[in-house]
This record gives structure tokens, sequence and C-alpha cells, in this order.
């Protein structure tokens, strides 16, 4: 597949997704929901590499990326200062968000994937809690909750679609470019959720050299996917690959 027919799809996903995600007064108030780049990507990979992608499929993957919105606009709301304006939006953005995956969810006939993803959900909410307030976490631990954070919705997504082969490179692609994100200040080369992992900096490398070798061998294992999407793979993570950290 093309880079434009590539670009035409993913910008085709985005427009639907606004606008199932609308609301007026939110979307004037606090603009439309965030749908991250590198999330978007690799829930979109097995549809870019000419997989069978059916109503229901896209319908799914709209709904998961209604979940990493609605993660976004709560992890925004700081407990210190919940009742300006602006922090008020943003925990009803994040509620509205989730009515719409719940409101897409029951509009699936796949019941399999309407229990993993609320399980998922569920299971993300209390690594959260426990990521931000177990200060002994190993870094084993901590890379576990992170990739569950950034990517377990995503792999449930590919698992139960029929995607399989391509968790891999998400499972190790969302954690990296989060991680890496988050230790350049959330730079707008590598957009991200609002979450800061706060890892002491011997964690944060050790992860990094981790993820960067899941990375390498997902990718060398990837022979399904077309030239392009291999080439687009290699500029999204291969820049993070080869900085010193």
């Amino acid at each position: 597949m093309g880079r434009q027919i590539m670009n035409v799809q993913i910008e085709s996903f985005i427009d639907e997704f606004n606008r199932i995600v609308y609301h007026p007064i939110l979307n004037r108030e606090i603009g439309k929901p965030i749908l991250d780049e590198s999330t978007l990507f690799f829930l979109l990979l097995p549809k870019l590499n000419g997989e069978e992608w059916t109503s229901s499929t896209n319908t799914a993957a709209i709904a998961v990326g209604a979940v990493y919105a609605a993660f976004d606009a709560h992890d925004k709301v700081d407990v210190e200062n919940v009742t300006s304006t602006s922090q008020q939006l943003s925990v009803l953005s994040g509620d509205y968000l989730s009515g719409v995956y719940y409101q897409l969810l029951a509009s699936l006939p796949n019941f399999e994937f309407i229990h993993v993803l609320s399980k998922a959900i569920g299971e993300i909410n209390e690594v959260k809690t426990e990521f931000h307030t177990n200060l002994e976490m190993n870094t084993s631990d901590s890379l576990d909750t992170i990739r569950s954070i950034q990517a377990e919705c995503v792999i449930q997504f590919l698992h139960t679609f029929g995607f399989a082969q391509y968790i891999p490179l998400a499972a190790a692609g969302l954690p990296l470019m989060s991680l890496v994100a988050d230790r350049n200040g959330g730079s707008q080369e590598l957009k991200n959720t609002s979450v800061r992992w706060t890892l002491h900096s011997d964690d944060s490398t050790e992860a990094l050299k981790k993820l960067r070798m899941e990375m390498e061998a997902a990718i060398s294992g990837a022979s399904f996917l077309t030239a392009d999407l291999v080439e687009k793979t290699r500029e999204m993570t291969m820049p993070l690959l080869g900085k010193t950290i």
C-alpha cells in the first residue's frame, strides 16, 4: 500500500471517529478528543496491511480509540484543582467518551470482545493506581504496568479479531514510544497521553533497552507486512532505537 493511500485510510478513520464522538459543547470548550498517533497506527495496522476489515471490526476499533481518548481526558484532571471549569470539562469529556465506547460495544454482536475489553479497562484502572502509589516497583513490574496501560486494549482488539501476528509490534512499540516521549518531556515529535511515568533514571534506561530489543525482534519477524508498512514502522521506532539512552 502506497503512503498516500495509507494516509487517506488513517484520515478517513479519524474523520469517522470524530463524527461518532462529537459533542458540540465539549468540542467547543476543550477541543476534539485526542487520538494518539502511535496508538492509532498500531490499532489500524492490520487494515493498512490489507487484512479483512469489516464494519464490525471498524466499530470495535473506534470503541478502542474512544477508550484511550477517555483515559487521556481523565489523566489530565488535577485532583487538587478539580473545581476549575476546565478540569470539570475534562472529567465530563472522559465520562462522555466512556459512554460512547460502551454504546459502541453494545452495538457489536461480539460478546467475547465486549468481555475482554471491559476486563482490560478495569485492569488498566487498577494498575494505574498501583503504579502511582507503589514506589517499590522493580523495572520488570514497571514495564509490565506501562505496557498494560499503553497497549492492552489494542492487544485485546488484535487478538479477538484474528490479528495476533501484529501483537508483538504493538506490545513493544506502544510502551517504547510512550517512555521515550516521557523522557523527552512529551515532545511534539512524539505526541502522547498526559500520563507521566516518573521512573527512576536507571529503571527507565533498563526498560527502554528491553523494549528496544523487543521492537527490533518484532520488526525483523514481521515478514507479513508490506514494504511500505515496514518502512513506516521503522521510521516511527528506529530513530528511537538509534538514540543513545
